[in-house]
């Protein structure tokens, strides 16, 4: 069954432009077959969204806030900030 959301940074998976072909983890995060994340701390990685976010377009009010979600995420929890 496919995630409601990325279990790496909380993203709605409706929200997904393309499919990543994980049934857990979005397109930003899981490509060419590896999860972005692996070898990162939560803070790294909460940078590497905001960056991204904000490449994008979203304000970064905004983007900080969605960034910090990222804690939440399952694949987080009991990781080392």
């Amino acid at each position: 069954m496919k995630s409601k959301n990325c279990e790496c940074c909380y993203m709605p998976m409706a929200k997904d432009p393309k499919e990543s072909g994980s049934e857990k983890y979005c397109s930003y995060c899981f490509v060419d077959g590896k999860l972005i994340a692996e070898g990162m701390t939560l803070r790294e990685f909460k940078k590497k969204a905001y960056e991204g976010m904000t490449k994008q377009g979203t304000n970064r009010l905004t983007a900080w806030i969605f960034s910090q979600f990222i804690s939440f995420a399952p694949y987080w929890k009991g990781r080392s900030a």
